[in-house]
């Protein structure tokens, strides 16, 4: 059985747009995949193996590069709906009825969309790292560490970028996200980039847009109570780029949901990476009930 390591990509076409995903695992207890979809300027070449490997084991796993992201062709939609749409569709041209849905910072937000204009899609969702748009109680994360690495050009400023917005900056803490960097980034041959210039900018046009109040009725916010479904939102107890607060606000208003909250203690941002093996597990069993 193919492992993240050795998952070959493979490639649907969607009203013109050729996207590229990862399809792996195992589908000895259940035919629902698991989709996954990655945080800001990452690809399905940015996954961590240590949380990929042991769900894939268990259970059939899709990483998707939505338009205009890693091998994927097109361009970066400006809405989170738009980001939705893709992931439906491409789900339909794969010829699957229902999928389980993880999502990861920015992912999160395509992730909630999904679930709220697709609600028959969904069978469970997974909200990591991540928050609502634009409402009360909602912060914003830390612009310098967002601004790192939004800017990002080369290797050492990529990780120096996300050691220091997904890990706290303590020695021991560094040392782990270290640890995390080498096995993502030696984890897969031929690998594409981070997101360039241009698609991290159309990228950043979306988070504002999510962000901004005046865009209200685009988002999750005000319709976080139309979701039904069972709901895993976790995150770090120290989140400085989708701060943790927003993690419970979230699950406040998922009224209407099954909705479990999980805060990891002592980490950030890169909380299922450093608790790769908890977190692995604890989806399995969320996704397994």
């Amino acid at each position: 059985m193919a492992s993240y390591a050795t998952a070959e990509p493979q490639f649907v076409e969607v009203n013109g747009t050729r996207f590229a995903y990862l399809r792996f695992g195992s589908t000895a207890k259940t035919t629902v995949p698991l989709v996954f979809l990655v945080h800001f300027r990452g690809t399905f070449d940015h996954w961590d193996p240590e949380l990929i490997d042991p769900i894939s084991a268990t259970r059939e796993v899709i990483l998707l590069d939505n338009s205009g992201v890693g091998k994927s062709s097109g361009t970066v939609p400006g809405t989170y709906a738009e980001w939705a749409d893709n992931v439906a569709q491409v789900v339909k041209a794969l010829g699957i009825s229902q999928i389980d849905l993880l999502g990861f910072s920015m992912g999160g937000f395509v992730a909630q969309m999904t679930a709220l204009n697709y609600p028959t899609l969904i069978r469970r969702l997974i909200l990591a790292g991540t928050g609502p748009s634009a409402g009360e109680g909602i912060e914003g994360g830390d612009s310098a560490a967002f601004g790192r690495l939004a800017s990002a050009s080369n290797d050492d400023e990529e990780r120096g970028g996300f050691l220091e917005g997904f890990y706290s900056l303590t020695p021991a803490k560094q040392s782990s996200g270290d640890k995390w960097w080498k096995r993502m980034t030696t984890a897969r041959s031929n690998r594409s980039d981070y997101l360039g210039p241009e698609g991290t900018k159309a990228q950043i046009g979306a988070v504002l847009r999510w962000s901004n109040p005046e865009y209200a009725s685009e988002g999750s916010y005000n319709r976080l109570h139309e979701i039904k479904i069972p709901v895993l939102v976790a995150n770090g107890d120290n989140d400085i780029l989708v701060p943790t607060v927003n993690s419970w606000v979230m699950f406040k208003r998922l009224t209407n949901a099954d909705a479990h909250l999980h805060i990891y203690p002592d980490v950030g941002h890169g909380f299922l990476n450093e608790y790769a093996g908890q977190f692995s597990s604890l989806v399995n069993q969320f996704l397994d009930v």
